[in-house]
């Protein structure tokens, strides 16, 4: 079957060299398990990835999909210095608000971190139809701590339990476009700065109502409080991640694809070097972060007084 016969599935990835390792087990794992009846179109956003790293990414490529590097910091470069990034977070966060104008040829497709692995067949996540909304997503997890739930109501203005994760996305682009969301986003990051989850609160506020709720299988945290859902993707966030520690949920899932990915080695490299240091990093970043909603929550309703 060729390609032009078959469904196109448009998947994005944004990425640097730090996480071309999960990229690739993230590919890997979603080429394994996808119905082999669609072509999978996979652009990789990014503007550093080395060439190294190109090679043996573009190598997990299948009959049914082709892969690509697509270079977006042209289109930031008036805008770039004005993103603001910290810990985990790089330049690469913000290109999926540049998606729908970059890309006029979609009027759908699928945002996916790469922090993940793919379990199920991602041609069932894309097959929802989420109507006139601009996105689909689930619920952010992070929101049921009770400081960051009030972040979102104060802060933003957003139901803690309506405020989603914007790692794993049905984009609806057709709509992003219609409604220049591209604009309205430069014109948000000129207005107001959200140093929390930042391109995830501006998405939040900018998609507020207009929001498709899937099944949180399709964007299931390791946690024991979602142990029993069968995942059908898997989203490694914060300190939960396999290639950083041992006994993470889910963790067999991630090393299973890690082996055939092109990057074993080096990931488990990573998981080598890791220190002391690194672990207490980790958990430093939480309550900061912690703190810093606290910070905001507290300028916020200072200026409602």
């Amino acid at each position: 079957m060729s390609s032009q016969s078959r469904q196109m599935i448009p998947i994005f990835y944004a990425a640097d060299d730090a996480y071309a390792p999960m990229l690739a087990v993230s590919i890997r794992s979603l080429l394994d398990n996808a119905d082999k009846s669609c072509f999978y179109r996979i652009h990789i956003l990014t503007s550093t990835m080395c060439e190294n790293y190109r090679k043996r990414i573009a190598a997990l490529e299948t009959e049914n999909s082709r892969i690509s590097f697509d270079d977006a910091s042209a289109r930031l470069s008036h805008v770039a210095h004005r993103f603001a990034i910290r810990d985990y977070y790089s330049i690469a966060t913000y290109y999926r608000l540049f998606i729908a104008d970059m890309f006029p040829e979609y009027d759908k497709a699928l945002y996916i971190d790469s922090d993940t692995v793919v379990p199920g067949d991602i041609s069932q996540m894309y097959s929802i139809d989420i109507g006139s909304c601009l996105v689909g997503a689930t619920s952010e997890s992070v929101m049921l701590d009770p400081v960051f739930g009030k972040y979102s109501e104060v802060v933003l203005g957003i139901k803690h339990d309506r405020y989603f994760n914007a790692g794993i996305l049905i984009m609806n682009l057709a709509a992003f476009r219609s409604e220049k969301m591209e604009k309205q986003f430069l014109k948000l990051l000129g207005e107001r700065s959200f140093p929390v989850a930042q391109d995830q609160d501006y998405l939040n506020v900018l998609c507020h109502d207009r929001v498709h709720y899937f099944d949180r299988k399709w964007n299931l945290d390791p946690m024991e409080r979602f142990v029993g859902i069968e995942p059908c993707l898997v989203h490694y966030k914060m300190a939960m991640r396999p290639w950083n520690y041992d006994g993470i949920i889910h963790g067999d899932i991630f090393w299973k694809y890690a082996e055939t990915s092109g990057f074993y080695e080096i990931i488990c490299e990573i998981k080598k070097n890791r220190t002391e240091k690194d672990a207490l990093y980790d958990k430093s970043v939480y309550e900061n972060l912690s703190q810093l909603a606290l910070e905001e929550i507290a300028r916020a309703s200072e200026a409602q007084d």
